[in-house]
């Protein structure tokens, strides 16, 4: 059973309340469940809400989205934003750089 619209608004806005509070885990969670549920454009924007209040995770998830779209340039800005910010996930979670990175932040090549 699926809530009507007007709880799924309610919910966001009470998540963007507590994210202007410092707790944007909730965004990330709406986002997850926009995205499961078909609706990339709004999980989009629930990400970009997440990450605009400095959760890292939320560029994880933004860049993961941008490889499934073959933005492979957009998926690489947002991945290396997150790990400027200590979330590496998306550098051992995604397929951008199958060898990693060097420290100057180039791709490493194949051995």
């Amino acid at each position: 059973m699926t809530a009507p619209a007007g709880d799924r608004d309610r919910a966001e806005a009470l998540a963007q309340q507590a994210a202007d509070r410092g707790d944007t885990h909730i965004l990330v969670s709406l986002a997850e469940a926009r995205e499961e549920a078909g609706d990339r454009d709004r999980a989009e924007t629930l990400y970009w809400q997440a990450a605009d209040h400095g959760n890292t995770d939320a560029l994880v998830n933004l860049a993961a989205l941008r490889e499934e779209a073959g933005d492979r340039d957009g998926a690489e800005t947002l991945a290396r934003q997150a790990a400027d910010h200590g979330n590496t996930d998306a550098l051992t979670n995604m397929r951008l750089w199958p060898y990693g990175l060097d420290p100057d932040g180039t791709p490493t090549s194949p051995w």
